[in-house]
């Protein structure tokens, strides 16, 4: 019981000076409001294949305007890394392409200026990732086709935004994006190599539906060759970047 009275009074006291020596210094305040210019990393994003470095700037008294550019350089440890069901097995995607995020956020802090502390924003997320499908499809009648598919998927991302910056010292600072929900609109185009028969779309149709979030939400869409397919989606968005202020 003791143990457990100074562990409490210990984890107490470790709080309140993280508190004090992260918030309480007052010229660490006014030195950070100071720096109009901030540069960030998200460092979990290469676990999903991507990098990417984000440059926000402040353009009124806790306003800012937010430019985020990222390449995604693979399909990641954690993104889905083929296409599979009855009668068809695709070999390893890699996604490959270019992301560009623009945001605009309002510090909600009246204590102090500067871009620091709660926030709520709108940000807008363009994407543009190129992979190719390839494997052996059998139909129903056992007959074999191979499939060499180009895929383009094109998103579109508009949301709202709340997160927290916390300033570390006079120079840098953690950003948690704590939640952000948004729609997202994909054009997805395949464009066949080699001729592809028609039942493949179906089942490739009816497989994707079947995939996370599409099986939740049971979207209404039809995947077709040589043309292009738009599909809805709700999309989300959080993360944490470490960056530098200057």
């Amino acid at each position: 019981m003791l143990a457990k009275q100074v562990s409490k009074q210990l984890l107490i006291s470790m709080f309140l000076t993280l508190c004090y020596t992260m918030d309480s210094k007052a010229q660490d305040f006014d030195d950070f409001a100071e720096k109009d210019h901030h540069i960030s990393v998200d460092p979990l994003l290469p676990f999903f294949g991507t990098a990417q470095i984000q440059y926000e700037r402040s353009i009124k008294n806790r306003f800012s305007f937010n430019l985020s550019l990222g390449y995604k350089f693979s399909s990641g440890s954690i993104d889905v890394a083929s296409i599979e069901f009855d009668r068809f097995i695709s070999e390893e995607l890699d996604f490959r392409g270019l992301k560009l995020i623009p945001e605009f956020r309002w510090y909600m802090q009246k204590s102090h200026s500067g871009l620091s502390g709660f926030y709520v924003g709108i940000f807008f997320k363009y994407q543009d990732f190129k992979t190719e499908l390839a494997g052996d499809y059998t139909s129903v009648e056992r007959e074999q086709t191979p499939i060499l598919i180009d895929a383009t998927l094109q998103s579109l991302i508009v949301g709202a935004e709340v997160g927290y910056k916390l300033r570390l010292g006079s120079n840098f600072f953690v950003d948690f994006i704590i939640a952000g929900p948004g729609k997202s609109y994909n054009t997805l185009v395949l464009d066949e190599v080699l001729p592809v028969p028609d039942a493949f779309y179906d089942d490739l149709t009816e497989a994707l539906k079947d995939i996370g979030i599409f099986d939740l939400i049971n979207p209404d869409f039809q995947i077709n060759g040589n043309q292009k397919t738009k599909i809805q989606l709700p999309a989300f968005r959080y993360g944490i970047k470490i960056g530098y202020a200057f």
